[in-house]
């Protein structure tokens, strides 16, 4: 009898690039210690995967302070190359930028990942999770990835907000129906984090 597969995804608590609104890739920030979790997690799972950069794994420990972690390259954000760091205003008058947010597969940051190559290694660390539940904290780009891929509503890349501390539930009725790419059946949000902490 098939069992039930469900994927959660928690985006990592803020930094401070976070909270300057820098676009922040690869860089390898720890979070702010003043975000507040509203509780730690009652449900314990085997282990946690997700980035391997410093801000998920501080995240992780936060949520489930006894659960190992299993840090991955393929769950990390996406590679803002030479706008790394930069913000909106810095970017608005770029000719590229403009073009990458109209068409985030289109364009790519210059030195950076077409949104396409992130997905590709978000989609391969996704086939190696081990887990009926699995639980991942990663970066907005991955999670906005998973759900325009698999959530029950066609959305787009951009549509979906993804605040940090929000925890995203994926189910499918059978593991087998994650692995074909079929959407999910149900998909639900929980707010981990205080909103004057976003």
């Amino acid at each position: 009898m098939a069992r039930d597969f469900q994927l959660t995804l928690i985006r990592h608590l803020p930094t401070l690039a976070n909270n300057e609104r820098r676009y922040i890739g690869w860089s390898d920030e720890s979070i702010i210690q003043s975000s507040r979790v509203y509780d730690k997690a009652t449900w314990c799972p085997a282990v946690i995967n997700g980035s391997d950069l410093q801000r998920c794994q501080e995240t992780a420990a936060l949520f489930y302070p006894k659960t190992p972690y299993q840090g991955s390259p393929a769950f990390r954000e996406m590679s803002f190359g030479d706008w790394e760091l930069q913000t909106y205003e810095d970017l608005k008058d770029d000719p590229t930028y403009q073009k990458w947010l109209c068409n985030p597969d289109g364009t790519s940051p210059p030195n950076g990942e077409f949104l396409h190559e992130m997905a590709s290694r978000v989609q391969a660390g996704l086939k190696s999770l081990q887990h009926d539940h699995s639980v991942m904290v990663t970066h907005g780009g991955p999670i906005r990835y998973v759900l325009t891929k698999f959530a029950p509503q066609e959305d787009d890349f951009w549509s979906w907000d993804v605040k940090h501390g929000d925890q995203w539930t994926l189910s499918w009725s059978s593991r087998q129906c994650f692995e074909e790419g079929k959407r999910c059946e149900s998909l639900s949000v929980e707010r981990l984090m205080e909103s004057g902490h976003m």
